[in-house]
């Protein structure tokens, strides 16, 4: 029921999702950890390519509206070890488009949350070395508009 409600709440206007999102942080939380785990094992299956775009996405939003601003000072660390049990499953596409999700997550956490992610993500990089150096690279992806020269 929760996956069909992000599926749906991903094509509804940014503005309206995020007051959805935040009505349902408190009912969606208790249940983040189930919830998360039964996405990721759908990570490791073949789907097409629609339905992977789906999960992705929902994964983007999911971690936005609730890890970014989330209060518990492990929800993030617990998230990325349960990610790093399902990635060496995947494929090596599905890894990076995964890790795509993950560091835009990174970039989007404070200096400090996001400096304890970085700690926990190398802290064991047994099978998921590639997704990692994928996941830094685009946390660190500036967009092109900032290189326009009038930016300097």
């Amino acid at each position: 029921m929760l996956l069909c409600l992000f599926s749906r709440l991903t094509s509804i206007s940014p503005s309206v999702m995020q007051k959805l999102v935040h009505d349902l942080r408190s009912i969606i939380l208790p249940s983040y950890d189930d919830l998360l785990n039964r996405l990721l094992r759908l990570l490791s299956r073949s789907i097409s390519a629609a339905a992977l775009t789906t999960l992705l996405a929902t994964f983007s939003s999911l971690f936005r509206h609730l890890l970014v601003p989330a209060t518990e000072p492990d929800l993030v660390q617990r998230t990325w070890k349960c990610v790093c049990v399902v990635l060496p499953e995947c494929n090596s596409e599905v890894q990076r488009a995964m890790a795509e999700v993950w560091g835009s997550l990174l970039r989007r956490l404070r200096a400090s949350r996001r400096e304890v992610a970085v700690e926990v993500m190398a802290s064991d990089l047994a099978g998921v070395e590639d997704a990692c150096a994928w996941a830094y690279v685009f946390a660190c992806k500036v967009r092109p508009a900032a290189y326009r020269p009038e930016n300097f």
